[in-house]
């Protein structure tokens, strides 16, 4: 799991140098939340005025998606990168506190739901658009 941190770590890194933004301007994210967001399937970061430029969205709260980890259930259910986190089992989602909590509520029974915003962009036509993507555990005996 250190490899996966580090990995994360300077994905982050790598997406605030993209976008111009200075890590050390951005608020600390919280490493639970992070962890969670791993487990789950997403490399996650802050809303920052910087990250809502990069991806033109004007929504102040959620969690920017930053890339998605494969083989995991945000991959399975088709998450993409460059969306924003709004709410978990339809309660909003308004930093990686929120995140973190929610996650935490629902990721050990398995069944839940994830509402995402897409920014506008060519690929969906110039079109914003919330979707929610439906989580349910996978039994095996």
């Amino acid at each position: 799991m250190r490899n996966a941190n580090m990995l994360g770590s300077a994905f982050v890194l790598v997406w605030f140098s993209l976008i111009g933004a200075s890590p050390a301007a951005t608020p600390a994210i919280p490493p639970d939340s992070v962890a969670l967001g791993k487990e789950f399937g997403v490399i996650v970061g802050p809303l920052t005025l910087d990250v809502r430029k990069e991806l033109n969205v004007k929504l102040t709260d959620g969690v920017a998606v930053f890339a998605i980890i494969g083989n995991s259930p945000a991959e399975a259910a088709g998450i993409k990168p460059r969306v924003v986190i709004v709410e978990i089992n339809h309660k909003r989602v308004r930093n990686l506190e929120d995140f973190g909590r929610l996650l935490t509520e629902v990721l050990p029974a398995g069944n839940f739901s994830i509402g995402t915003w897409e920014p506008t962009s060519p690929d969906n036509q110039g079109q914003s658009q919330q979707m929610n993507f439906y989580f349910v555990p996978n039994r095996t005996d």
